[in-house]
């Protein structure tokens, strides 16, 4: 079977690279897949999972944090806010940042600090959905 290749790269740092036969990532309004042979688009990300199925066998799972994903002849570059192996985050500092978060949405503000919060939430959200549900492979 034919392969994509799959470049992560955030503002710091190059995260991934591998040769991958589907990829799921989290666009604005939903999750997306992307296999071999995808047409061409350009996608701005949300918060939440980024699952590449290797073609050497296995997967990767990183919670990403905005930015934009390109499909383009083969290569899907995701250009992250950040990218965090899913394998290296704490259930319980997830859930206290989820709290945290929660606790901040009550609050009266600017609207920009209204989806500031929201965008806290979602992110908080996913961290946790990813340590409880063992998705580290």
């Amino acid at each position: 079977m034919a392969a994509l290749r799959c470049t992560v790269v955030t503002p710091t740092e190059s995260v991934l690279e591998s040769e991958a036969t589907y990829v799921e990532l989290p666009a604005w309004d939903g999750q997306k897949g992307v296999a071999t042979g995808a047409a061409p688009f350009l996608v701005k990300l949300g918060q939440g999972r980024l699952r590449v199925e290797k073609s050497s066998g296995g997967s990767e799972v990183y919670l990403l944090a905005g930015g934009f994903a390109q499909m383009n002849g083969g290569m899907l570059t995701v250009l992250a806010d950040s990218a965090v192996i899913a394998a290296s985050i704490n259930a319980a500092d997830a859930e206290k940042e989820l709290i945290a978060a929660n606790a901040d949405s009550g609050k009266r503000g600017t609207l920009e600090a209204r989806d500031e919060v929201e965008r806290r939430q979602r992110l908080a959200y996913a961290r946790v959905d990813l340590a409880r549900s063992g998705a580290r492979r």
